[in-house]
């Protein structure tokens, strides 16, 4: 007769009952860990439920966030660009801002723009309105061109201000002022920096170098434009001469020596007013 591994019922082996206690023991025990796990599956689905307003909240302000962080970047890239107040600054900043002028001129709007001869005349920097035109779509196109910028601000730099501000350059010069020449600086037929139309004083009294005088700038295009000896020039030479440092250059300092000539007066000025008032502050007796 063959016996069963465990002894079988009518045999039992030594030990086999405290196994089946401890099997029924195990079971248990993952019964209610079981049990456990099914209610802090519960209690975690509850809370997950509970933090969803919460977490849309915090993606509110995540996103509020960002947008103040933009908003910052912003800010900190327009402090780079402050406009330039012609109206208000120094004469020693008003020194840096004309050479800055000057070479942004001569570097983009002749060296990249080619921006022609009919479109901003020789003398442009002797004519106030033109020459604050000029000096706004210089800040301008600085500001389209930061890092921060959005491109949309260059492109309407290109398609919108850029025409626009040669469109009033010519307004603000008409021929009866300024005349081009081909060959040499254009005609300013005004004898001086009239007081009516530049708004200085002392300018007209100043002694200013010739506009043919050589300019700070070089020719950016290595005389490639310069009138061919004995050459006739087409009706419409003007249209196609990309502006030139050494035509523009000579009437950008008479009018830059005449403006800073008149801000040093200024600052004069105001630096003895200044005094007289402390001095009279000081003086007057004490109540």
């Amino acid at each position: 007769m063959t016996t069963a591994p465990d002894g079988g019922p009518d045999n039992p082996r030594a030990g086999r009952d405290r196994q089946l206690v401890d099997v029924a023991a195990d079971l248990r025990k993952v019964r209610d860990d079981v049990s456990r796990l099914r209610t802090t599956v519960g209690d975690l689905a509850g809370t997950v439920s509970e933090f969803g307003p919460q977490l849309l909240d915090v993606q509110r302000d995540l996103n509020g966030l960002r947008g103040l962080v933009d908003e910052l970047a912003a800010a900190t890239a327009a402090t780079e660009n402050p406009p330039a107040d012609w109206f208000t600054m120094s004469a020693p900043a008003a020194e840096q801002e004309w050479v800055r002028l000057g070479d942004w001129v001569h570097n983009v709007l002749a060296g990249w723009y080619q921006i022609t001869r009919a479109q901003l005349p020789d003398c442009w920097a002797l004519h106030r309105p033109a020459f604050l035109q000029v000096a706004w779509l210089h800040t301008s196109h600085i500001q389209a061109y930061l890092p921060a910028s959005h491109p949309n601000q260059a492109a309407e730099w290109n398609t919108r201000w850029l025409d626009a501000a040669l469109e009033k350059v010519r307004r603000h010069i008409p021929e009866s002022r300024c005349r081009a020449v081909s060959g040499g600086p254009g005609e300013h037929l005004v004898d001086h920096l009239e007081t009516a139309q530049q708004g200085r004083g002392g300018g007209p009294d100043l002694q200013y170098p010739p506009a043919s005088e050589v300019s700070p700038y070089p020719n950016p295009y290595d005389q490639q434009y310069a009138p061919q000896p004995h050459q006739q020039r087409p009706p419409d030479w003007a249209e196609q001469e990309v502006i030139r440092a050494d035509y523009w250059g000579g009437y950008f300092t008479q009018a830059m020596q005449a403006d800073l000539a008149w801000r040093r007066s200024r600052d004069e000025q105001l630096a003895t007013q200044n005094t007289d008032t402390g001095e009279a502050t000081d003086n007057a007796p004490s109540a």
